[in-house]
């Protein structure tokens, strides 16, 4: 019986935007035995909908949801257990054990990276993402520290799951995951010519974050010419340019880049 259907869509949502909510002690979640186990409940029974990444298909995204809400454990169990009324989701009648396995996998899945054991050695990882074979710092920072081009990754371990995180820097250019990044070139009514990251743009200014990270706030009549990339500025070949154990170490690294530790926020809202 496929179970693997719609049924994020109907999930609760909490309070703190942005995080995976884990209230649940249950020993599965984390379980690397557990989560295995997960995986090929997932692959027989869930794929057909929800695709074998997690990307979708007849069923919603589970990875890239619309909105970053958090999602709680015991939620996500129940959705399983009961299905979701109005939508292609069944309940199931898996074993309560078979669930959580399920329940941990997607918490791997779907959870924010840091959540999770990935495997790798982040210190070596430190030293690709600072390193000038991947460059990774000419556009990004972490804590102030690096380049204002691209996106600032903090909290990267902290706000994406490591599929997005691995697409994000394997595949940069697919579903343009970053809009709001657009690289663009912007020629002046002066003859300037500037080239970039196009931000907050409308038809009355734009501002352009440059290639030494420099911001400049443009009046668009004084713009003759913009022209916006149909694809990303970041590289697209890092699986060229790393090797498998300087990529897997890189994912490790950004995967631990938490802006606040997960005691600290609940710490904050009590």
């Amino acid at each position: 019986m496929r179970f693997g259907a719609i049924f994020l869509i109907a999930l609760p949502i909490a309070a703190q935007h942005g995080r995976y909510v884990s209230e649940s002690q249950h020993p599965a979640i984390g379980d690397p035995k557990a989560i295995a186990e997960g995986a090929k409940l997932y692959a027989t029974s869930c794929t057909g909908c929800h695709g074998p990444d997690g990307s979708g298909g007849r069923g919603p995204n589970l990875v890239k949801r619309s909105l970053w809400h958090p999602l709680r454990d015991e939620a996500i169990y129940n959705a399983i257990r009961n299905g979701v009324p109005g939508t292609d989701m069944p309940p199931t009648k898996l074993p309560e054990d078979q669930t959580w396995n399920l329940v941990a996998f997607l918490h791997a899945l779907i959870g924010p990276a840091s959540d999770n054991s990935v495997p790798g050695d982040a210190g070596a990882g430190e030293q690709v993402f600072w390193g000038t074979k991947a460059g990774c710092s000419n556009c990004h920072s972490i804590r102030g520290k690096g380049g204002r081009m691209g996106p600032d990754l903090t909290n990267i371990g902290g706000s994406s799951p490591l599929a997005v995180i691995k697409e994000s820097v394997l595949e940069p250019s697919k579903d343009l995951m970053f809009l709001g990044n657009e690289g663009a070139t912007v020629t002046l009514k002066s003859g300037k010519t500037m080239k970039g990251i196009a931000r907050n743009r409308d038809n009355y200014s734009l501002q352009l974050i440059d290639e030494k990270g420099e911001l400049h706030l443009l009046s668009m009549s004084d713009v003759k010419e913009l022209k916006i990339l149909d694809h990303s500025p970041m590289p697209g070949d890092y699986r060229q340019r790393l090797s498998q154990d300087e990529l897997r170490d890189l994912l490790a690294y950004l995967s631990r880049q938490v802006a606040r530790p997960r005691g600290t926020i609940r710490k904050a809202n009590n």
